[in-house]
């Protein structure tokens, strides 16, 4: 078996024309969702980028001392990876990545530098460094200059002139991350496509802020602008940090570019698979971690991911003092509801999946292609059974949040979320028919609240070794 997986971090499901865009170009990858198995009710679990990795390289693990849903942090010496399970089985192994707070720093911040170790059981590991504020070049003769007021920018001054440092020798488009990235892993299949068996895991942090991809791809959407620049914006709320309307449309723009830019990227990997004539014996998925917010309506106005917003409206603000948060949020579908293509062997025709997956799906639906056991103790299934119409649909309810923060029970229609550790009423999301996402309808439906209430209770309880706290929180 040969396969690759390809991640593409705060990739926005609704920015593909595969599940209904029509005005980003992502051609490649919606040519690769056209011979795919395209799964409509894919939804995050753990809670953002850390957390969603440890779910896929992971799994959720029923283990004593737990947490019901993984936390930011790196992987443990005992912890047992995909790689690992792959590597000890004959599988060769190979990651590219350019995530600069999984593999190859503890922070995006400078001064927290620490290694995660979520390449750890890779046989082969190519970081390519530089993304965000990663501590790689020392170049004082970069001047420090501002695109808005520091305050708006998410990183302190120090980390955003890391990042301005980071990128100041780009010249060609092949020297910004993702075009660099796939360039890397294309090339590693040049050595190897001989190879019977391995697992390639490419991963970009594309299109992620900061949104500074090629100015012909900003051109694409947002021709001759010559205003202020929000390309690594504060989180929170927009108009609330004095964004106007037309300043909001060229943040837009730029996250679009961001996406097209990764879009070609995968389309140079696909094209050197079609040359070395490997699509038909080769399996494909495509996913990301999480959405974003790009204040579009049901975002609630929101910039990039906040769940704690000040009373100001700021969540995140690098330029000066961060805001104590005064109002939580739920998260809403442009962040829980992500992209999941997978391209079986051989597969000429797409097919669309209504079954609800999670990220922790992941690890036993790798094994599986492999054809290797999935360990007791992983929470979660494999895929390909669902895939092969073998397996009706086994969930109800995807539950996702942060542990220390929020559980959030998704389905089709609704969206419950519960705050355990604090004194916040519950949110209740009418999906179906409050497109804006804005009313908590949680008193008028208390019905629903209860139902999906005992989804999070089940989903602790099944977890018999998870931390007892939980369950007293949320009243079981």
């Amino acid at each position: 078996m040969k396969a690759i997986f390809i991640v593409s971090d705060t990739f926005r499901k609704d920015h593909l024309g595969a599940y209904g865009n029509t005005w980003i170009r992502t051609p490649n990858l919606d040519g690769l969702a056209a011979m795919s198995n395209v799964f409509d009710n894919y939804y995050i679990g753990s809670f953002p980028t850390l957390p969603n990795r440890r779910d896929m390289h992971l799994g959720l693990t029923d283990v004593p001392g737990r947490l019901p849903l993984n936390p930011w942090r790196g992987v443990d010496a005992g912890e047992i990876t995909l790689a690992e399970r792959l590597y000890d089985n004959r599988v060769h192994t190979m990651m590219v990545n350019d995530v600069a707070n999984s593999c190859l720093q503890s922070r995006n911040m400078p001064g927290k530098v620490g290694f995660m170790n979520l390449h750890k059981g890779f046989e082969f590991f190519i970081g390519n460094r530089g993304q965000e504020a990663d501590n790689v070049y020392s170049k004082s003769c970069v001047p420090l200059e501002f695109p808005v007021e520091p305050h708006l920018i998410r990183y302190p001054a120090e980390g955003w002139h890391r990042v301005l440092m980071n990128r100041s020798s780009w010249q060609v488009e092949e020297d910004f991350f993702a075009p660099k990235t796939f360039k890397i892993a294309s090339e590693w299949l040049e050595h190897n496509y001989k190879r019977d068996n391995f697992l390639l895991w490419v991963e970009t942090f594309d299109p992620h802020e900061p949104w500074d991809p090629p100015q012909w791809y900003i051109d694409m959407y947002d021709p001759g602008y010559t205003g202020r620049i929000f390309e690594a914006p504060t989180y929170g709320k927009y108009k609330e940090m004095g964004i106007t309307a037309r300043e909001l449309k060229q943040l837009r723009a730029r996250y679009a570019a961001e996406c097209t830019m990764v879009d070609f990227a995968v389309g140079r990997l696909l094209t050197t698979l079609e040359r070395l004539s490997m699509l038909d014996e080769v399996a494909i998925f495509f996913t990301t971690d999480h959405g974003t917010y790009m204040g579009y309506d049901g975002d609630n106005d929101l910039i990039c991911k906040p769940y704690e917003v000040g009373a100001d409206g700021m969540a995140m603000s690098g330029g000066g003092p961060m805001k104590k948060p005064s109002r939580k949020f739920a998260q809403f579908t442009g962040v829980t509801n992500i992209p999941l293509f997978i391209h079986m062997p051989g597969q000429k025709k797409g097919k669309r999946i209504g079954q609800i997956a999670q990220p922790w799906d992941i690890k036993p639906t790798v094994l599986d292609l492999f054809g290797l056991k999935c360990p007791p103790e992983l929470i979660g299934g494999s895929l390909l059974p669902v895939i092969e119409g073998k397996k009706k649909a086994t969930r109800s309810a995807a539950i996702c949040g942060a542990p220390q923060s929020h559980f959030q029970a998704m389905t089709a229609d609704w969206a419950y979320t519960v705050w355990p550790f604090d004194e916040i009423k519950p949110m209740l999301i009418d999906r179906k028919n409050d497109k804006s996402q804005s009313k908590n309808v949680a008193s008028k439906n208390p019905g629903v609240c209860q139902k999906l209430h005992k989804e999070i209770v089940s989903f602790v309880k099944a977890q018999k070794h998870a931390d007892e706290k939980f369950l007293k929180a949320l009243g079981a």
